[in-house]
């Protein structure tokens, strides 16, 4: 990473020189090894060149300095370059074996020259096909005369994602521009004009004219295309392996010969795939990593916090050194201002995500590193932000606009963020994610093979995550997956949220009580816009920053941009770190008890208990089949919610009870026997009325499943939410399957045509959201049957027959169906008697109360079930 500087004018006046060097100054902190700055020796008409470099030493010998200067026959070439170019030994390689330069042309053996010598020898169009990396260059030709060099073009390109920032401003009647690697460096004294991006996937090319005898530059602006012929892959391996290898291949060319470096990891997806993929790359060398939070989130004990995740990927490999940085409100705020210049932006999500980048690369450049990786850009390739879970598998063309069009101005959010984060402190940040191959294969995938619409049932990133799960990459340092599932299959959150969310409330009340009156997200913009209105030059740093966020919003015309600044709301709440269900306190030998000792499952079996989608469905059988979905408890305890206590007691021995009791305490069990942390818990409409349900929504590889135990009807495996199937069971006579709604936005579960419950399937929810409807199921006998009549059922033989009592009717056999009507009271006490209910622990004695309170609550509600039944043909 270096800064750049470039003026050319038609009459200098012998300025040149004296505003380089202002602006190197400005620049020193992109390239702290060292500066140089470099006039063209042209002849008395040849417009002035001066070219002006800071340097970061990465690459290359000591020699290496810039501008550097190539020759060829009566040319000669100039260039100043911020950037890496990965394959620069094969450009070299390929430039000698085609003889058009030898060995000894070369002056260094760093990847700059070759740069220079591509450009000088192949020309621009080629030079930019074929190499690889990020740049941003000014380059010069001039042709050798007797009285010196005349100057025919200056070329200033950029690399095709704008990885490298490089600005522009000129006063063509006066004949002068002037190039510099960030605003803060132009010249404000010196009559220019507006500041322009030269935009990424593109080039700049400035040629000299005579024009009324006086001599002018013509500016013209040139793209360059990289992305034109995509070859998609037929298969899904194929698909998986071409992710895998080509994103290798980036990273392991992003890894720095010979220099310190380190991965910033935040303990998301991104980040953590990128450190593990180094640490197996270069082990058994040393892998350093960082990670930042707030100083009240590092004190959060919790294992769904950013740190903890990072800690658990750090833990994965043996050659990982893992360091944690803190900050405090006010750390945050005393960096603010060189935040909101270094990133010359006042957009909020940029400026948040900002503080504790700066932070954090201080730090690291502080530590000696020079080169850090981080996980940018893959988000944008892979359909990552929530934004695109908006779009339905019928707008694919829709979602793919709206991938190109973030994909390719990501120089105006993320990548501008990076950069001068980073560079602010004389690091170079590397992104092995905007690799152009990586991101051809990502590009060659279909849109609905990208998608993540929640009515597909499948997290976001999906391709690139499965292509690093263990079916289908291995980690070369413990022949595992690279990744445990908790961190593989993810949810995303942004980088300012992760870090702590508590720190932008606290920041958004301080910009309140600055400027009152105005929303807090008002407050906040207001705040970053009082910092920038005191840098220099604030009326064309504003223009330029309306001109980026154009370009960056251009034909986003559907509303589905997301609102800048937002936090994010939380919706997925796993059932391990909800507060309520917490107080189970169970254990992983709590659910191997449970699997034994209710489920009837042997020893062995129980303690060799694997999570897969075979084992989730062998267990959810065995609950239809043993524990039973009942009112009985709440016919028969105090007319309250029931406690942690009392579940846990009723669910151990057995007992069972209403859906909140069976299927709150059956989703903990799933966490605790490895399904964990992706097991939630669904609320879910009936007769499209609220939180009336508990259902359970568990994530296995990264796809979604209901799954149902406490139901009258026996869903007797788990559905991916994208399955749209209908299933059978009780010998045909009971059909169900889901289906999406799309007008609604819910996931209907229907028997036939009748739609039984419905529930958003990407909203979970804590247990907590249930009180009002476990209080008012206990207290409110209009709500529902539950404390109006008698209801129990258990499926048994592989959930093939049904065993069930409803009020007056009795369901026996293997089809629903099968059912008649019971002559008296001592016939639904009996049912109970006979196994499997039998084998249940005091569920008789239940039975018995319950229908006690029944009696004298609800006199004759057996009577009128009974002639209900009669009249409908149902016999006894």
């Amino acid at each position: 990473m270096c800064g750049i500087a470039a003026y050319i004018a038609i009459d200098d006046n012998c300025q040149g020189r004296q505003v380089i060097d202002e602006s190197l100054e400005l620049l020193r902190h992109r390239g702290p090894d060292g500066s140089n700055v470099f006039e063209v020796p042209g002849e008395e008409k040849s417009p002035t060149v001066v070219l002006g470099h800071t340097r970061l030493a990465i690459v290359g010998n000591g020699n290496a300095t810039q501008p550097l200067k190539w020759t060829s026959k009566n040319k000669r070439f100039y260039l100043i370059h911020n950037g890496e170019i990965y394959n620069f030994k094969n450009l070299r390689d390929h430039l000698i074996s085609n003889q058009e330069c030898t060995d000894d042309d070369f002056k260094t053996d760093g990847d700059s020259e070759v740069l220079l010598a591509c450009l000088s020898l192949q020309g621009i169009d080629c030079t930019l096909q074929s190499i690889r990396g990020m740049f941003a260059f000014v380059f010069a030709e001039s042709l050798i005369t007797d009285d010196g060099e005349q100057v025919k073009r200056i070329v200033a390109g950029r690399d095709p994602f704008g990885i490298k920032p490089l600005c522009y401003a000129c006063d063509n009647p006066q004949g002068k521009i002037f190039f510099t690697s960030e605003f803060q460096a132009l010249p404000h004294n010196i009559g220019l004009g507006s500041v322009q991006d030269v935009l990424p996937s593109s080039f700049i090319e400035i040629t000299f004219l005579m024009e009324s005898d006086r001599q002018k530059f013509q500016i013209c602006e040139h793209k360059y295309e990289v992305f034109q012929s995509i070859a998609p892959c037929v298969s899904r391996d194929e698909q998986l392996s071409a992710i895998s290898s080509n994103l290798t291949d980036a990273v392991s060319a992003r890894i720095p010969k010979g220099v310190s470096f380190a991965v910033l990891l935040s303990g998301g997806f991104d980040s953590s795939l990128l450190c593990r993929l180094v640490a197996d790359l270069i082990y058994p060398e040393t892998l350093f990593t960082f990670t930042i939070a707030t100083s009240k989130g590092a004190l959060i004990d919790s294992d769904c916090h950013d740190l903890s995740f990072a800690r658990l990927v750090t833990q994965e490999a043996s050659n990982i050194v893992h360091e944690e940085v803190t900050f405090s409100f006010n750390d945050g705020l005393r960096v603010l201002p060189d935040v909101v210049k270094s990133i010359e932006s006042t957009d909020v999500a940029m400026i948040r995500a900002g503080v504790p980048l700066h932070i954090l690369s201080k730090h690291v450049s502080a530590r000696g590193f020079k080169v850090v990786l981080c996980g940018e850009g893959a988000d944008e390739s892979m359909a990552g932000y929530r934004l695109f879970e908006d779009y339905s598998a019928a707008e694919g063309d829709a979602f793919l606009h709206e991938l190109d069009r973030r994909l390719f101005n990501i120089d105006t959010a993320e990548l501008q963020r990076v950069d001068r984060c980073t560079s602010a402190h004389g690091l170079e940040a590397r992104v092995p994610f905007m690799d152009v191959d990586y991101v051809k294969v990502a590009m060659g995938i279909p849109a609905e093979e990208k998608m993540a619409h929640p009515s597909l049932g499948r997290i976001q990133k999906y391709l690139l995550r499965r292509a690093f799960d263990e079916e289908h990459y291995k980690s070369k340092i413990t022949n595992k997956q690279l990744l445990p599932d908790s961190v593989l299959y993810r949810e995303k959150e942004q980088f300012a949220d992760g870090v702590g969310r508590d720190w932008i409330a606290e920041l958004q009340q301080y910009a309140s009580n600055l400027f009152p009156g105005l929303s807090l997200e008002d407050a906040e913009r207001e705040l970053y816009q009082s910092y920038l209105v005191q840098l220099p030059g604030q009326n064309e740093l504003l223009e330029l920053i309306q001109n980026r966020q154009v370009r960056r919003k251009q034909n986003a015309h559907d509303g589905r941009t997301g609102k800048p600044g937002s936090t994010q709301p939380m919706r997925w709440y796993p059932v391990r770190y909800d507060p309520d269900l917490t107080q189970l306190a169970l254990s992983k030998s709590d659910a191997t008890y449970f699997l034994q000792r209710v489920l009837g499952w042997s020893r062995d079996d129980a303690i060799g208990f694997f999570p897969s989608l075979q084992s989730l469905n062998k267990v959810i059988v065995s609950m239809l089949e043993r524990v039973p979905f009942h009112n009985l408890t709440l016919l028969t305890r105090p007319r309250r919610p029931p406690t942690m206590t009392e579940i846990k007691e009723d669910m151990m021995s057995g007992i069972g009870g209403p859906c909140a009791v069976v299927n709150s305490f059956f989703a903990v069990i799933l966490d605790k026997l490895g399904f964990g942390p992706h097991v939630f818990l669904l609320s879910c409409e009936i007769n499209k009325q609220r939180d009336c349900h508990v259902a359970i929504l568990v994530q296995f590889k990264g796809l979604r499943y209901f799954v149902d135990v406490a139901n009258a009807k026996p869903y007797r495996h788990a559905v991916h939410l994208g399955d749209l199937s209908t299933f059978t069971g009780l010998d045909g006579s009971f059909s169900w399957g889901l289906r999406y709604n799309q007008e609604s936005g819910l996931v209907e579960l229907h028997h036939g045509n009748e739609t039984a419950i419905s529930f958003h399937p990407a909203r979970t929810v804590r247990y907590s959201s249930f009180y009002a409807m476990i209080a008012r199921s206990r207290s409110d006998a209009s709500f529902g049957p539950f404390l109006t009549g008698l209801r129990y059922c258990l499926y048994p033989e592989d959930a093939s027959r049904i065993l069930a009592v409803k009020d007056a009717c009795i369901f026996n056999g293997n089809s629903g169906k099968l059912k008649h009507c019971a002559s008296t009271k001592l016939d639904v006490q009996t049912f109970a008697v006979k196994p499997p209910f039998a084998d249940i622990p005091g569920f008789k004695e239940l039975i018995d109360e319950a229908i006690a309170v029944l009696e004298r609550e609800n006199p004759g509600w057996f009577d009128r079930s009974r002639r209900i039944l009669l009249e409908k043909g149902i016999a006894e």
